[in-house]
């Protein structure tokens, strides 16, 4: 089934901290709700237990594990319980 797309809820961003929408970005250019944007994600490890780096692309931010590769934010922040 099919829905049609409505203006403005085709993608929200959420705080990684605390899930709220995300209205500004921090140092790290991560989208974050103003609570947070002083806060930064440090050291965050991959599955596989490898630390991650952390890169900005054309869709947002993304990390990069040494062994897996690209890993989307999401999948990164599931991981680390954040």
């Amino acid at each position: 089934m099919r829905f049609p797309k409505r203006y403005g809820q085709s993608q929200i961003a959420k705080c990684p901290f605390c899930g709220q929408q995300a209205t500004t970005t921090n140092e790290q250019k991560v989208p974050v709700c103003l609570k947070h944007k002083s806060s930064k994600l440090q050291n965050l490890k991959c599955a596989c237990g490898s630390y991650l780096d952390m890169k900005i692309g054309k869709w947002g931010p993304f990390f990069i594990c040494i062994n897996c590769g690209p890993i989307n934010m999401k999948k990164a922040l599931e991981a680390n319980q954040i």
